[in-house]
């Protein structure tokens, strides 16, 4: 091969190298200064709807000796029902300590002027204890949508008692979502 020709080829490869070059470095400039002005995301929502009821949300325990448990599963007029009125849900319930005269504190035992306070929601097979004043206990992990459930109470009076006056108590049911 003749260097006059060597000269041209590589003036010429250098010449088409070069164009590619500018040729891609356009292809690419242009394509990001092509880009869409805007983009879409795909969303998904379900609504929830939480909602609870009692029936018929009063309980008389009666007179009850010292240091005796008593149940509402025992009487079926004293059975509450609890509905699900809203979406799949959690069921959880709390108590507050029972006043008038002097109060009795919740506690998980027994004691003086302190009472128990369980919930049942398999009619009265096995309960589980209520914690502290104001604590929310789960009764239910999973309750459809639209449904009712029994629950019944179990109370256990004080050991000791400072006075002998009725007491009063408030219990909470909550719904919470899954």
């Amino acid at each position: 091969m003749r260097a006059s020709t060597f000269i041209k080829d590589f003036r010429f490869a250098v010449f088409v190298g070069g164009v590619v070059a500018i040729f891609l470095f356009a292809v690419i400039w242009g394509q990001s200064a092509r880009a869409a002005d805007t983009a879409t995301v795909s969303a998904t929502v379900t609504a929830t709807n939480l909602a609870v009821s009692v029936t018929d949300g009063s309980i008389t325990f009666g007179s009850v000796a010292l240091n005796t448990a008593t149940s509402t599963a025992t009487y079926d007029d004293q059975t509450q029902t609890v509905s699900n009125d809203g979406s799949n849900a959690v069921i959880n319930v709390k108590s507050g300590n029972a006043t008038g005269g002097t109060t009795w504190t919740l506690g998980t035992s027994a004691g003086s002027d302190i009472f128990k306070l369980e919930v049942s929601t398999t009619t009265g097979s096995t309960y589980m204890t209520f914690q502290a004043t104001d604590t929310y206990l789960t009764a239910s992990s999973s309750s459809v949508s639209l449904t009712s459930g029994a629950f019944d109470f179990r109370f256990t009076t004080p050991t000791v008692s400072t006075d002998f006056v009725q007491k009063s108590l408030t219990i909470t049911v909550q719904v919470t979502t899954l």
